[in-house]
């Protein structure tokens, strides 16, 4: 059992209750500082499923998919992208996010509403700023992203350094009620200039090309009895 992976579980509880929605920055903020010390070792994922070997096999999906943990007010996942694949332009709607790489080294790159309002999922044009891309890697601090800033990226793992890794907590999850829009659903987008020149994201479906291979997660103790 990881002990520092059991801190970031603890403070993510205390981090996204509603009863302590007074200390969300201060607490979000110590969220990120240990988000920012994790190691692949400390969530328990096999080393073998980050390596190149595991991505040369037949109809290997582009990205691998684990399943850490979920509850009503956040989620935990393990991403796996391989080599120079990149996961499409996706939104958050109305979520935090904190995004720490483990392996390999991609590159994060994020786009922010101009407007200042959060995405919902509803519209399909949203004019956006695009954010300095970050280039990660497994000493890398954690990436953020909010309602308003950075709450649209792409994801791409960088070549030379094998597959990318990342793990990710998002709050609330996915699927989780939105006020007036039903569930929480990922949306994806392709960047487009308005007619003004101004880049704008607009929604598209399911990009035929982003899929993802399931690997079962076996959780330490402290999340089995949750």
């Amino acid at each position: 059992m990881s002990v520092h992976f059991a801190k970031i579980v603890q403070q993510a509880k205390i981090t996204f209750d509603q009863c302590n929605v007074i200390q969300f920055a201060a607490n979000f903020s110590s969220l990120q500082r240990l988000m920012d010390e994790m190691k692949l070792d400390d969530v328990q994922v096999s080393p073998e499923v980050v390596s190149r070997r595991s991505f040369d096999v037949p109809d290997k999906a582009p990205c691998t998919f684990i399943h850490i943990y979920e509850c009503p007010v956040f989620s935990m996942s393990v991403f796996i992208l391989a080599e120079n694949y990149t996961m499409p332009l996706h939104d958050h709607p109305l979520m935090h996010g904190i995004l720490k790489c483990l392996s390999g080294s991609v590159r994060v790159q994020s786009y922010s509403s101009v407007t200042g309002e959060a995405p919902s999922g509803a519209t399909p044009t949203i004019p956006v700023q695009m954010s300095q891309p970050k280039q990660l890697n497994s000493n890398s601090p954690a990436a953020i992203l909010t309602p308003i800033e950075n709450n649209f990226h792409e994801i791409t793992a960088l070549a030379g350094t094998g597959p990318g890794a990342f793990f990710d907590i998002l709050s609330p999850p996915y699927d989780s009620p939105l006020p007036a829009f039903g569930k929480r659903k990922c949306s994806f987008y392709r960047k487009n200039r308005g007619l003004t020149g101004d880049l704008i994201l607009e929604r598209i479906s399911t990009p035929l090309h982003y899929y993802c291979d399931n690997v079962h997660y076996d959780p330490p103790p402290f999340l089995r009895d949750d």
